[in-house]
């Protein structure tokens, strides 16, 4: 089969690879869609993201929907089940899986990064972390699910409630999933904050009320005139210092921030800004795994499936698996308004 195997820096080739088979406990899936995911877009641009090289090559891709192709001993699923993956394999006996906290399991695995992924024809996935699609919900919507995810499971560490005041800084496809999303939990006003114009403007589509280029327009003194001196909760989705200084700022005294941007070194941030405020802060990682794989996946695949969630908004190209590169290259491009790419292998 046809496979997009990672080599290096700038190095994505396509390889004829044997196979795959389910082994017991394990499905076959076929590929209809994987997302191109800004973590897999950092290690194209600058490098393996791993010390050792021994891994290399290996095949990239955690966002994927498909069909049930083959199941291994011991798994009920019928061939030709529309389904989405959790990526996220936990070890279910370290002490983080013992508390229940699976994705923040000490040894935890991605599909696409410890195990060969989604930019294939066909993958295999343990089948706890498989999960059967709603009746009017698409593979290719399923794979646009896995970063609106990460922003509901942001959403949900955060103190958010029908009629607060939300920020979010930085409008990445998990930036405008959690648009949509506060919008959908009952916040206003939802204000946006990004520095590409094709993202404020997907920003406005998605249903953020107020779009701010930081840029041009100072965030916390444009929240402030918008709300009673500050928002209630921000959430920093980009991953940079400015952003973080913008998303904290950007509270009222004794608001909150959360934070599920990935950083790639320390920022500085001054404390002074929760103390004489009493603001909080807290962290968001990924989604819910393990023995729960299906509950965070399984509400954000009922609002797709209901519209109360717009996959389509985010998805800016749909590609072959033999024109992955381009994609890479389009994404890097910070010009190109590219946001979502699927690759249809």
């Amino acid at each position: 089969m046809k496979a997009a195997r990672y080599y290096g820096n700038r190095d994505v080739r396509i390889d004829d690879v044997e196979a795959p088979s389910a082994d017991a406990g394990e499905v076959l899936i076929d590929v209809e869609a994987c997302g191109i995911c800004g973590s897999d877009l950092g290690e194209y641009v600058y490098g393996p993201r791993r010390d050792d090289d021994e891994y290399l090559p290996y095949t990239m891709g955690h966002e994927l929907g498909g069909t049930v192709a083959a199941v291994g001993e011991g798994v009920d699923l019928d061939v030709g089940t529309a389904v989405g993956v959790n990526p996220l394999i936990a070890c279910e006996d370290c002490w983080c899986c013992d508390a229940g906290k699976y994705n923040l399991c000490r040894n935890l695995e991605v599909i696409g990064a410890h195990r060969q992924g989604g930019y294939a024809e066909q993958v295999v996935v343990p089948a706890g972390n498989v999960i059967p699609l709603p009746d009017d919900l698409s593979p290719a919507d399923a794979a646009v699910a896995e970063p609106l995810t990460v922003a509901y499971h942001g959403l949900l560490e955060s103190p958010l409630r029908p009629g607060h005041s939300a920020v979010i800084v930085g409008m990445g496809p998990i930036g405008l999933g959690m648009v949509q999303l506060a919008k959908a939990a009952g916040a206003s006003p939802v204000i946006a904050s990004g520095h590409r114009e094709s993202r404020r403007r997907l920003a406005a589509e998605c249903g953020a009320d107020i779009v701010v280029d930081p840029r041009e327009t100072d965030l916390a003194e444009r929240v402030a005139e918008e709300t009673e001196g500050g928002a209630d909760v921000s959430f920093e989705v980009a991953g940079n210092e400015s952003a973080l200084v913008d998303a904290i700022t950007s509270t009222k005294a004794s608001g909150h921030t959360t934070v599920l941007g990935v950083f790639k070194g320390s920022v500085e941030i001054d404390p002074m800004e929760f103390v004489n405020h009493e603001r909080t802060i807290n962290g968001s990682a990924a989604y819910e795994t393990g023995p729960r794989a299906d509950q965070e996946f399984g509400a954000v695949y009922e609002m797709l499936a209901t519209r109360e969630l717009d996959a389509e908004l985010l998805v800016t190209s749909r590609i072959a698996l033999d024109d992955i590169v381009d994609g890479f290259e389009a994404l890097a491009d910070s010009e190109s308004g590219e946001v979502k790419v699927l690759v249809e292998p």
